[in-house]
């Protein structure tokens, strides 16, 4: 029996490694979180050069428009000051027309002035953003890298000890393997503890004298009463 418990108690500590190392693969850093954060980056990039050519599109139709304006209030001015209109009331549509003209360029002046501004804004921030998306995308790349590297060490190691656990699971039978595993499992992957004085390991109250000397003795597979875990009997070192 002690020996049959002896390789239960290896196969729990493969077990327990196992786990360790599930967990750490699960827990390792895939990059997701610098995807979504390079994802919403982009996303925003997208929208400010979208605004930009927008902008830049209508500072074009503005500067065509004032140039259209200019030339059209240049052609009044030279009928009004080249002396061929001598008429008073001409004389005053075209003063009106060069005046209403003249407001219409500095409202368009001012709508290129703010799209100058807005413009140089967009262009500092989309410059930011490429500077944040490159040093993120950098990021990236070494975490996928730590990843790739990381995953496949771990994952060579679990192989290794699955390995391990079969070989140690053909020395034992297959009800005490059952009963382990049922008790491990309902049990937070601890179904079999190491006793080596007066308490017990897995939920650390202390033992009935009787079970000690029973362990002691090996003749039969014992539990806990508190935890119901398996116990195994070694002297304390």
């Amino acid at each position: 029996m002690n020996e049959e418990l002896s390789t239960l108690y290896k196969i729990q500590q493969i077990d327990l490694e196992v786990a360790r190392l599930q967990q750490a693969l699960a827990q390792l850093d895939t990059g997701a979180e610098l995807e979504r954060r390079i994802g919403a980056l982009e996303a925003e990039q997208a929208e400010l050069r979208r605004r930009q050519e927008a902008f830049e599109n209508e500072s074009l139709d503005c500067e065509l428009e004032i140039r259209t304006l200019e030339e059209k209030r240049d052609r009044f001015n030279s009928q009004l000051y080249g002396g061929r209109v001598s008429n008073p009331r001409q004389l005053h549509d075209l003063e009106e027309e060069v005046a209403m003209l003249g407001r219409e360029i500095r409202k368009v002046e001012d709508r290129l002035l703010e799209l100058m501004e807005a413009l140089e804004s967009l262009r500092s921030q989309i410059a930011a953003r490429e500077s944040q998306l490159g040093q993120l995308t950098q990021a990236l790349q070494q975490a996928r890298a730590v990843h790739a590297e990381t995953s496949g060490r771990l994952a060579t190691e679990l192989s290794q000890f699955e390995a391990q656990r079969q070989e140690e699971v053909s020395k034992v039978s297959a009800g005490a393997l059952r009963r382990y595993d049922q008790i491990r499992l309902r049990s937070g992957n601890l179904g079999l503890v190491r006793v080596t004085g007066s308490d017990c390991p897995g939920c650390h109250i202390g033992l009935p004298s009787e079970t000690i000397k029973q362990l002691k003795a090996g003749k039969a597979a014992l539990t806990c009463d508190n935890c119901a875990r398996l116990l195994y009997w070694q002297e304390s070192e």
